[in-house]
C-alpha cells in the first residue's frame, strides 16, 4: 500500500502499477465462479448503460445486459436504479454487477447529437423507465463469471467489449416527461433536471440521461463519462434544493442523526443557522485505501461551492444532496456536518449512491437533540474514530466564532 493511495483510490495511477494492485485485491476475496465466454448476449438491460472517461473527448460508450440465465436472478437484477440494492451484503452487491455485459465503441462525445445506430440504442436504454430487453453481437468472444471491476463513484462493472451490433428488441418503456424533455432541444440542462425532478424521476436515470447526451440545448448535447455525470447530477439537484432551503426557517436545536451500512458509519449533525456544510470522511487502520487511517474533509459556507471537492470527491455530493432533501421536506433551514468512519468491512468500494442511500436513511431517523453544538460534539465525539479532528474540525471552529460574534454584538 502506497500513501497516495488515499488520493487515488485506483482512479489516477500516482504508484505508476496498473491495474490498481488493492483493486485487484478486492476483486480475489469475491468468490469465484464458472466462467465461460460469449460473442452475443440477448438479455435485459436494468437499464444501463457506461460511458467511459479515458481518451476523452473520444469515450467508450454502449449498453450494458444481463448474461444470468437463472430466472430468479434475472429479477433480481433487472433494476436499474443502484439503490434498490440498498440492505443487501457487500458480496451480493459486488457479485450481482459481475452478471452485466456492457458492450461499447469508442465515439466522440459529440457524436450525441448525431448518434450511429449503436448509440441510438444507448440512449433509448438510457431513456427507459424499467428493463427493456437487448441484443448485443460483439467483435470477437468475452469471458464472463469473472469479478467485476470497482470504482469508487459508479457501481462494480461487469465483462466488457467491442460491440458490433446493439439493438432494442423488446419494447422501452419510456416516462412521457423523459421522451418531452429528450425531445426538446431549447432547454438548458438544469431546468431540465428540474423538470424531471418535479415529475418524479430519480437521479439514477437523470444521470443515465445526462451521460447519453439527452439532456440540454441542441447545439451543446454531448456524452458524459458515467462518473462526471453521477457527480453532476447530484450537485445540480442539490443546488435546486438549496435554492429553496435557504429560504425556509431556521431549525430551533442542534440535531443528531446516524446511520450504519457495510461498515460506513455516518453521523450527521444540523445546526440553526445560515447554511454550511462541511464532510470529514475517516478511512481508519486497516480500510481499503489506507493502512494506517486517514481524515479527509471538504466544505462550504453560506453557498454551494463552485470549485471541485477534491478530497471528498463525489461522496461529499451525494451526501450533500440526501441531508438538503430532508431540510426541504421538513421545511426547515440549518448547517450541517456529515462525518464518515470508514472501517475495513468495507473492503470493495461500490460506487457513491451507498452515501446518498446511506445518509437518507439516517435523516429518517429519530434524531438525538440538543441545545447546543457543543453538546453534539460532547455526544458524537466518542462514537467516531477520530474525535480530536472532529472537535477541531472547521464547522465546529466556525460555531465557535459565531457564538463569539454574536455576544460580540
Amino acid at each position: 500500500m502506497f500513501p497516495e493511495c488515499i488520493d487515488c483510490r485506483g482512479t489516477k495511477g500516482l504508484c505508476g502499477i496498473s491495474p490498481c494492485p488493492l483493486l485487484a485485491e478486492v476483486r480475489s476475496k469475491l468468490p469465484t465462479i464458472e466462467s465461460s465466454s460469449v460473442s452475443e448476449v440477448v438479455g435485459p438491460s436494468p437499464p444501463s448503460m457506461f460511458v467511459g472517461r479515458y481518451g476523452y473527448p473520444d469515450v467508450r460508450a454502449g449498453p450494458s445486459a444481463t448474461w444470468a440465465v437463472d430466472e430468479d436472478d434475472t429479477k433480481q437484477l433487472t433494476s436499474g436504479d443502484p439503490a434498490d440494492l440498498f440492505g443487501k451484503s457487500l458480496e451480493e452487491v459486488a457479485a450481482r454487477h459481475a452478471n452485466l455485459i456492457t458492450g461499447g465503441r469508442i465515439t466522440k462525445v459529440r457524436s450525441a447529437r448525431s448518434p450511429d445506430q449503436m448509440l441510438e440504442t444507448t440512449q433509448e436504454i438510457a431513456m427507459a423507465g424499467r428493463s427493456v430487453d437487448i441484443e448485443l453481437d460483439f467483435a470477437r468472444p468475452i469471458a464472463v463469471g469473472c469479478s467485476p471491476t470497482f470504482d469508487s463513484m459508479s457501481t462494480p462493472l461487469g465483462p466488457s467489449g467491442e460491440v458490433l451490433r446493439a439493438e432494442v428488441v423488446g419494447h422501452a418503456s419510456i416516462p412521457r416527461k423523459v421522451d418531452s424533455i429528450a425531445n426538446e432541444e431549447d432547454m438548458l440542462a438544469n431546468d431540465a433536471i428540474e423538470e424531471l425532478t418535479e415529475a418524479s424521476i430519480g437521479e439514477a436515470q437523470i444521470s443515465r440521461l445526462l451521460s447519453g447526451g439527452l439532456l440540454g440545448k441542441a447545439d451543446n448535447r454531448k456524452l458524459v463519462p458515467t462518473r462526471w455525470g453521477i457527480t453532476a447530477t447530484d450537485d445540480m439537484l442539490s443546488k435546486q434544493l438549496w435554492d429553496k432551503v435557504r429560504h425556509h426557517p431556521s431549525l430551533d436545536k442542534v440535531q443528531v442523526y446516524e446511520a450504519n451500512y457495510l461498515d460506513n458509519q455516518f453521523h450527521v449533525i444540523l445546526t440553526p443557522g445560515l447554511w454550511a456544510f462541511h464532510m470529514l470522511e475517516a478511512w481508519t487502520r486497516g480500510s481499503v485505501w489506507t493502512g494506517t487511517g486517514k481524515v479527509l474533509g471538504d466544505w462550504e459556507d453560506i453557498e454551494p461551492r463552485k470549485e471541485y471537492a477534491n478530497q471528498i470527491t463525489g461522496a461529499y455530493y451525494s451526501a450533500r444532496l440526501g441531508v438538503l432533501e430532508h431540510m426541504n421536506s421538513v421545511g426547515r433551514s440549518g448547517a450541517c456536518l456529515v462525518w464518515r468512519d470508514i472501517g475495513p468491512g468495507y473492503w470493495a468500494p461500490v460506487g457513491v449512491w451507498l452515501i446518498r442511500e446511506t445518509v437518507r436513511e439516517a435523516m429518517r431517523s429519530s434524531p438525538k437533540e440538543f441545545d447546543t453544538l457543543e453538546q453534539a460534539i460532547q455526544y458524537v465525539a466518542p462514537r467516531v474514530s477520530a474525535p480530536d479532528d472532529l472537535r477541531n474540525s472547521w464547522f465546529v471552529k466556525r460555531g465557535r466564532q459565531m457564538r463569539l460574534d454574536t455576544f460580540a454584538i
